[in-house]
């Protein structure tokens, strides 16, 4: 299929040109060549494109958890992992491609405050902060963030001491990949 296509844009492009000159060697056909590289290029990377499997996870936080300031906070329920690249055991995206990240956490607290960061390797790129002292309050963060294949995120204590599982679909952490680059 790739080669029809090649034959037909050189074809294409030899024919274009043919009757402005009046002798093959007239045609430029370094230029040819030339173009018909860019178009090759362009083609594998429309296919690499549309081979790209979907990445997306979806994990939840079932039980009420204590935590201390830079502990990791393990969303251990997996509801969703397209390309397996959340590991439930770390609490942690491996991001498999380069490419922008769609990343979201959502974090609910009981008579307390917390006070979480979204963590890319050591660097924060998000904060959601949560709670008060008399009632139970949620809160969440959704950032688009450059990753490149092999950042890990993770969420970390910065604040605080409980999340409250009272509802755990409300305690989750959530990304997808939105453009390959």
């Amino acid at each position: 299929m790739l080669r029809a296509v090649l034959y037909s844009v050189l074809v294409w492009a030899v024919e274009a040109h043919v009757p402005k000159a009046r002798f093959v060697n007239e045609i430029d056909i370094p230029e040819l060549v030339q173009r018909l590289d860019n178009l090759t290029a362009t083609v594998n990377q429309l296919k690499l494109k549309q081979d790209q499997q979907p990445i997306a996870f979806k994990a939840d936080l079932y039980y009420s958890q204590r935590s201390s300031i830079n502990q990791r906070i393990i969303f251990d329920v997996v509801q969703l992992n397209l390309g397996n690249a959340y590991h439930r055991l770390l609490g942690a995206f491996f991001a498999p491609v380069h490419g922008s990240y769609l990343l979201s956490i959502s974090i609910c607290s009981n008579n307390h405050s917390i006070v979480l960061d979204l963590m890319r390797n050591k660097d924060m790129i998000g904060r959601v902060m949560a709670g008060d002292k008399s009632t139970i309050d949620c809160s969440s963060q959704t950032t688009v963030a450059e990753l490149f294949a092999g950042d890990e995120v993770y969420i970390q204590c910065h604040q605080g001491d409980l999340i409250s599982a009272a509802w755990p679909v409300l305690n989750s952490f959530t990304g997808a990949l939105l453009q390959p680059l």
